[in-house]
């Protein structure tokens, strides 16, 4: 089975691009996006992440953000609604990417076991990078450990270092596998100035939990995809489909 992702824009904040390339890039300021993947899956509709609205979203982090539409208007444009989605894959459990997720009560929402412990403790350093109390309370986790296939075309690698849990999501496209990076990403991670490329083919990302792993999971990444997609790169974000 073949998919098509569509990439729901819901806002876009104004972040230091450091925050991605780590050692790089101190003085330039870029806008990010955030965006929810959509994918429809025979029956089934899946997402992978589902962003968070602009309270959340200036409330833990990003004072300069602007909504571009609420999640549900989002969903609408792809003909769907909070209560039909079936299945949310978390690449990790970082505000920005689950702020939706409790309004879709009957999905089955699917993580990896490290980062489910991880955001419900975090270290001192992570406060302010996952949810605080009762919010994910009610939401049907799946925890899973490893590399899984989803269903048939759509798998999930883990990819540790930006967070203990983080995964990467492949999903078999009419042109080969597309790779939603799991991490924050944009594209100078998968290509650095060609002066570096000899020494650091990748870039780590500037927020990470363990840089070596982040490291060598970008690796994995640049290799699995035949189309590699940085989830926070405003070019990819902006499609009307992926591919």
């Amino acid at each position: 089975m073949v998919y098509t992702i569509r990439p729901l824009l819901l806002g876009r904040m104004r972040i230091n691009c450091s925050l991605f390339t780590y050692m790089m890039n101190f003085h330039k300021e870029i806008w990010a996006p955030i965006v929810s993947w959509y994918i429809r899956a025979g029956e089934r509709n899946v997402l992978v992440d589902t962003g968070a609205p602009a309270d959340v979203m200036r409330k833990y982090w990003y004072s300069d953000y602007e909504e571009i539409m609420s999640f549900e208007e989002a969903l609408n444009s792809v003909n769907t609604s909070t209560g039909e989605i079936d299945v949310i894959i978390q690449t990790h459990l970082h505000f920005d990417h689950c702020g939706n997720t409790p309004k879709c009560r009957s999905a089955e929402v699917i993580v990896q076991a490290d980062e489910l412990k991880f955001s419900r403790k975090p270290h001192p350093l992570f406060l302010g990078s996952y949810l605080k109390g009762s919010v994910l309370d009610g939401v049907q986790f799946k925890e899973v450990e490893g590399d899984v296939e989803i269903l048939q075309g759509i798998q999930v690698f883990k990819v540790p270092g930006h967070s203990p849990g983080t995964q990467a999501v492949s999903i078999e496209t009419d042109r080969g596998r597309v790779v939603l990076s799991g991490f924050c990403a944009i594209r100078d991670n998968f290509s650095p100035p060609e002066k570096m490329r000899g020494v650091w083919p990748v870039l780590t990302s500037g927020v990470h939990t363990h840089s070596l792993e982040a490291f060598a999971s970008a690796m994995r990444v640049k290799d699995l995809g035949d189309i590699v997609v940085p989830i926070h790169d405003m070019e990819f974000a902006t499609k009307e489909q992926i591919p």
